[in-house]
């Protein structure tokens, strides 16, 4: 069977036009509208016309896709770093545009340099002593700050009067403070008020 072809003069050309605010539509099929957030370990999402279970399965569903994408992120960065090599880095941090905000971006540097810090310490310290490498999407040493405020304070210690800074990476601390720190370090903790702090606990 052959088709007959229409003459170009029989064809109508004129492009339909597309209204870029088109009119809204009723749809036999709930809809369901997710937008990201801040947190990695955060999904919200605006349900329309489902039930209950199937709200809490589309939420359960979204996280397990979210962290299992993060988590991607994090293993190829903590590669990445673990070369210790500058030129890598910039490529990471250009590949992690793809990320949808800025913080999630520091956050998956952040949790990359405490994973680097349970399998190569050596090259976990490399990264720290480096860290201008990691800049600006995370500076190494405002997230040291604010992680040893936030432990203290959270103990009820005071800043400037329980702990201090006399320079600003040069922390003073109370007896107690300092023991109150040195608590529940993990790893990356440790390397941390080793390599930013000069901190070093036996």
């Amino acid at each position: 069977m052959y088709l007959k072809s229409k003459s170009l003069n029989q064809l109508n050309n004129t492009p339909a036009p597309i209204d870029p605010s088109p009119k809204p539509f009723k749809s036999k099929y709930p809809v369901v509208m997710y937008s990201t957030c801040s947190s990695l370990n955060q999904t919200f999402c605006n349900v329309s016309n489902l039930g209950q279970e199937n709200v809490v399965n589309s939420i359960a569903q979204g996280r397990e896709d979210q962290n299992h994408s993060d988590e991607s992120y994090v293993e190829l960065a903590v590669d990445v770093l673990q070369a210790q090599h500058r030129e890598y880095i910039q490529a990471l941090k250009d590949f992690l545009t793809v990320l949808p905000n800025p913080r999630l971006i520091e956050l998956v540097l952040t949790k990359a340099i405490y994973q680097l810090a349970e399998i190569d310490r050596e090259a976990c310290r490399w990264i720290l002593r480096n860290s201008a490498y990691l800049m600006p999407e995370l500076d190494v040493r405002d997230y040291a700050v604010q992680w040893v405020c936030c432990k203290l304070q959270s103990q009820g210690f005071i800043f400037n009067q329980d702990f201090w800074f006399a320079e600003p990476l040069k922390l003073e601390l109370t007896k107690n403070a300092e023991l109150e720190l040195c608590q529940n370090l993990s790893i990356g903790d440790r390397l941390i008020l080793e390599e930013i702090f000069n901190i070093y606990y036996s």
